[in-house]
């Protein structure tokens, strides 16, 4: 059965509307949502840029500066971590390997190894490394880094729309499938940057497409009025699934309800892995698993059932072969290395 209208991603029609955000008496909040202008610039992406640095990643999962403690994360990677059959690679005369630390968490350190054939391995790259769920998506575009190993990458859910960016670890591997046109199952994930409990379940629309049909039709109920007179068109946000682009490729502004908790862990930092879905009228929801450090959540506490307002960085990469044979069947990540 097709979802209702409300509940599915908005489209770019959708999201170039100007939102208003007002309090539980409908009156305008000092501190405003973007404008139309802006937000349209966002949409074209006018204004966002390809950062190839994973600092804001690894300082929220830490709680410290990434500089400080990258050196000691990858020897203890590299000392106590593991790897599977699928994050090993050769391209170029050289061997890739990708290890990852702890092997029991859904959420882990990693460090990408390489060297020629036979010869001693050397750190490349020390990445973050979230299990995902699988979610078929068709290739739009790449990004490579310039450390040849890591990209970002765009993919499309429904034909003819905008693409949505996440950052590929495994993009050495994956290069040569990442074709644009082609339709893969992808593990994605993300990252929370910040994450609240939602607390407005309104807002105002004064413009856009959606805004327009409205005048038109008060208007007409309304004989003797003129468009200065029609009152801005309030919406119901409540249990709304929405996602806008940030201010950069592969971070996004994120509403939706969160439909499960679990508890996990890297090093000291306890963290809060929140499974979210993003229904379509015309093809399965996207599914999507949310880590949350004790540092982004701070004293808010989430619950099943509770709308959150989230900035999340987007990871994701081709299932991994070991992966195919049980993705079918399982709902929800599996941690073991």
């Amino acid at each position: 059965m097709a979802k209702k209208a409300e509940n599915k991603v908005p489209t770019p029609e959708h999201e170039s509307e100007e939102w208003v955000r007002v309090d539980s008496t409908g009156n305008p909040l000092a501190d405003q949502a973007p404008s139309a202008e802006e937000i349209a610039a966002h949409l074209a992406a006018a204004n966002r840029t390809h950062t190839e640095s994973l600092g804001d990643a690894w300082a929220v999962l830490t709680g410290k500066n990434p500089a400080a403690i990258m050196g000691q994360i990858a020897a203890t990677v590299m000392h106590e971590g593991g790897t599977r059959p699928a994050w090993q690679w050769k391209r170029g005369g050289k061997d890739h390997i990708l290890l990852a630390w702890p092997q029991d968490q859904p959420v882990r350190a990693s460090v990408l190894v390489a060297g020629d054939e036979g010869e001693k391995l050397a750190p490349v790259t020390a990445t973050p490394l979230l299990e995902g769920l699988p979610n078929d998506l068709m290739v739009d575009q790449v990004h490579p880094w310039q450390t040849g190993v890591e990209a970002n990458v765009a993919v499309t859910m429904v034909e003819g729309k905008s693409p949505m960016w996440f950052y590929d670890p495994l993009y050495g591997r994956d290069k040569d499938d990442l074709t644009p046109g082609v339709l893969h199952t992808f593990l994605l994930a993300g990252l929370a940057y910040g994450l609240r409990k939602a607390m407005l379940d309104e807002i105002t629309i004064t413009q856009g497409q959606r805004y327009e049909a409205y005048a038109q039709i008060w208007l007409a109920d309304n004989p003797g009025k003129t468009r200065l007179d029609v009152p801005p068109l309030k919406v119901d946000v409540s249990k709304r699934h929405m996602i806008m682009p940030g201010r950069n490729f592969c971070e996004y502004q994120m509403r939706a309800t969160i439909e499960e908790v679990r508890d996990c862990q890297l090093e000291q930092m306890p963290v809060k892995l929140l499974y979210l879905s993003f229904p379509f009228d015309d093809r399965q929801p996207m599914r999507l698993p949310v880590y949350a450090s004790k540092m982004t959540l701070g004293d808010y506490e989430p619950e099943v059932g509770h709308d959150i307002d989230a900035y999340v960085w987007l990871q994701g990469r081709i299932i991994d072969i070991d992966e195919i044979g049980r993705a079918s069947c399982r709902e929800r990540v599996s941690s073991p290395v």
